[in-house]
């Protein structure tokens, strides 16, 4: 390598400081080496500079690396990621390669093996590099869908595609500026379905339109492709229906939403319909297995235990009612089944980097 060719940056994320240590002087010869002891340090070392590859412990301070991988990927982050972890478990492994991950060594990890796989990471990466860009994320966009239902996609997907759910009215004022690559349209409480889908095809044209929860009223107006309706799901809609009509309907530009095991699928709609009150123990009854092995399953799929997937859908479905409605903070908690506001708020912080506040006021 050229001294006037910079040298590629390895960032190191473990807690362990003999860990960092080590990697330091393993790494040093060839690379230029970034720590970080936790994965707030670690994300806003990979926002504010080029990083050429992380090292990721799971088990570190705050944020745990897979919640990071997680949030690394939901944010547009394609840098690759090789777990680097004292836990020799296989559902860990799976849940970080769903995240993206590119590859998973153990502790105490063999020098010359890390090295090897480094090399061979960042070759695949060159070549990728060179065959042009990556299939994106696709862009999803849910107009008038029930909260818990967006909420519960929203979240179950994060890592797989980018969801922004609006109310049915006022739907041009809040249409992001961002292009969605499929629209979703829910017309169950909608007073004028033309209204709202000329309004959407007037500003998103392009964009294949999925109408849900046809209304009786609406039966035999017409609404089809002269409408710009694509496909219309006859009610009750099932999740997993819908998310296949979605992925049908993505161009071959953008990357296919992952297939979900049945039982993934039944989590994410028992969530959708009662994540106000619903419980682990609720779930793993309902499904018929234990509360461990249910989430093991789950958090193979996605990346997050159950536990964190039934907060983040609170989280979730409060942002949107902070945005559709003016009820107070408290009222909002209540209404997600958070125990008080403060509670609400810690976990807004942890899960999504803002205050409830920021989220209102950006709409009001």
């Amino acid at each position: 390598m050229s001294r006037l060719e910079p040298r590629p940056c390895v960032l190191a994320v473990d807690d362990d400081r003999s860990v960092l240590e080590a990697l330091h002087l393993i790494l040093e010869e060839r690379y230029d080496v970034l720590e970080a002891r936790n994965g707030d340090t670690a994300l806003t070392l990979i926002q504010s500079q080029p990083v050429d590859l992380v090292l990721l412990d799971v088990l570190i301070e705050g944020t745990d690396g897979i919640t990071l991988l997680e949030c690394l990927r939901a944010r547009g982050s394609d840098v690759p990621v090789i777990i680097v972890s004292g836990l020799n478990n296989a559902w860990v492994a799976a849940a970080a390669m769903r995240l993206g991950a590119v590859d998973y060594v153990t502790k105490p990890f063999e020098e010359m093996e890390l090295l090897r796989m480094i090399e061979s990471v960042r070759r695949q990466a060159t070549a990728a590099a060179e065959l042009g860009p990556a299939l994106r994320h696709p862009q999803i966009l849910l107009i008038g869908c029930p909260v818990g239902l967006a909420a519960a996609l929203t979240v179950a997907l994060s890592a797989h595609a980018s969801i922004e759910s609006i109310p049915a009215g006022n739907t041009l004022a809040l249409i992001p500026s961002v292009t969605p690559d499929v629209v979703v349209v829910d017309t169950a409480n909608v007073a004028d379905p033309n209204r709202i889908l000329q309004a959407v095809k007037t500003r998103i044209p392009l964009a294949p339109l999925i109408l849900t929860s046809v209304p009786p009223r609406s039966r035999g107006t017409g609404l089809g492709p002269e409408h710009g309706v694509d496909t219309v799901l006859d009610t009750p809609v099932s999740l997993r229906g819908l998310l296949e009509t979605i992925s049908a309907k993505l161009r071959p530009s953008v990357r296919l939403l992952p297939p979900l095991s049945s039982r993934a699928v039944a989590v994410m709609e028992s969530v959708s319909a009662h994540f106000t009150g619903v419980t682990v123990h609720d779930l793993s009854q309902a499904l018929g297995t234990s509360p461990d092995h249910l989430s093991r399953l789950f958090c193979a799929e996605t990346g997050m235990t159950l536990k964190t997937y039934v907060n983040r859908v609170r989280v979730e479905a409060a942002r949107q009612l902070l945005r559709e409605t003016g009820d107070k903070l408290e009222a909002v908690a209540s209404l997600v089944g958070f125990h008080d506001a403060s509670h609400l708020s810690r976990l807004f912080v942890k899960y999504l980097s803002s205050r409830p506040g920021d989220v209102r006021r950006t709409f009001v």
